[in-house]
């Protein structure tokens, strides 16, 4: 398949001779990148018509991966945002010297994926990267907040760890274990700490009558807000 390469952008296309076609043009879908040639057109003049509409080009194609990320109010291509303590972060992609994708976060998600990589492919790189930087800063999180509030209540949690559990976002193991979902550190800080805090009161009351929620308000006072929080964001969708 013939390449246009700009700066470190790769840009895959297709031929299609056309014996109707009068001129070379670009088609630009979300299918790829066809150059429709009138038949018998040399494959010199195409590349050369491809390299002098590489400006073009260039944007065409940054342009439609913007218009697809709109469909979706979450998703991993650049333009698309992103879920992170409740706020919509913008992702926004490019290429640059590195072997494996990277992600730093300054008010948006910043990917640089190896240099060389087709566009096309810059989402597919960009979603595992985007996780394992959530999953990182979950780490960081939870335990240091079921911790705080363990400690409030006079009881320290066996170990903590994050949970892809499909039915709860968090839950108190018989042996002391508090387990959170780590999706989690996307939803507003209050969510999390009600989320940190409920389970650290599980380690004093595996129920849920009237000492547990007395409990819980010696931690969190404002215990009902951050379920609100929660229960808010339940219902907003986020990508898998």
């Amino acid at each position: 398949m013939p390449t246009q390469t700009i700066g470190q952008t790769r840009i895959d296309y297709t031929v299609q001779p056309s014996p109707r076609a009068r001129r070379q043009r670009i088609e630009v879908t979300p299918d790829g990148v066809v150059v429709v040639a009138p038949a018998g057109t040399p494959d010199a003049a195409i590349r050369a018509f491809v390299h002098a509409k590489r400006g073009w080009l260039l944007n065409a194609v940054a342009e439609l991966a913007q218009a697809q990320a709109a469909v979706s109010p979450q998703g991993y291509a650049g333009g698309a945002k992103l879920q992170y303590r409740g706020r919509w972060l913008s992702i926004e992609i490019k290429a640059g010297p590195v072997d494996a994708a990277q992600v730093v976060c300054r008010s948006r998600f910043h990917v640089t994926v190896p240099g060389g990589t087709p566009w096309a492919r810059w989402p597919t790189l960009a979603q595992p990267a985007l996780q394992a930087w959530l999953r990182a800063r979950a780490e960081r999180d939870a335990p240091r907040l079921v911790r705080r509030h363990a400690a409030a209540l006079g009881v320290t949690p066996k170990a903590v760890r994050l949970s892809d559990a499909k039915d709860t976002w968090g839950h108190c193991d018989a042996d002391g274990t508090v387990r959170l979902h780590w999706r989690l550190v996307q939803a507003p800080l209050a969510a999390l700490t009600y989320v940190a805090a409920h389970e650290a009161a599980h380690l004093v009351h595996r129920h849920h009558g009237p000492a547990f929620w007395t409990t819980l308000a010696r931690t969190l006072p404002d215990w009902a807000a951050g379920k609100a929080a929660l229960e808010k964001w339940e219902r907003e969708p986020r990508a898998v």
